[in-house]
């Protein structure tokens, strides 16, 4: 015996979507996913800065070892150009002074700077190092 699609009453349930479901579906979809790119997108973002402080961080880290083994030491007041990154510069500058042990010391700070506009400047990484003060 064959059956038509006549033999079978149509329920509710049976006819599908309506409009008003598929508009609300495909709304909560474009908002999760714009909400996901555009958390993403932050996340990246942040990403890239940790990574530029983190270098940052290692050139201060070279540049004290290169100050400390010179000659002249660590300049307690100087600044200057770096010349791997044509957009930062480095400053030292005294932040401190203290005696221990009957001993002056200086404590200098070294930090890095990002030029972003003409007047504009971001700090990425500073550091502190302690100097005996020369009698």
């Amino acid at each position: 015996m064959r059956f038509s699609p006549s033999d079978f009453p149509q329920s509710k349930t049976d006819r599908g979507f309506t409009l008003i479901e598929v508009v609300v579906g495909i709304t909560l979809m474009a908002t999760v996913l714009a909400t996901s790119l555009l958390s993403f997108s932050a996340h990246q973002k942040q990403i890239r800065q940790a990574r530029v402080k983190l270098t940052a961080l290692q050139v201060a880290d070279e540049m004290l070892n290169r100050m400390s083994s010179s000659r002249e030491g660590i300049p307690v007041s100087g600044a200057g150009p770096i010349p791997e990154h044509p957009n930062w510069l480095w400053q030292t500058s005294v932040v401190g002074q203290t005696i221990q042990f009957k001993i002056p010391l200086q404590i200098i700070q070294l930090s890095i700077y990002e030029t972003l506009d003409d007047s504009e400047v971001d700090l990425l990484a500073s550091t502190r190092v302690i100097k005996a003060i020369d009698p």
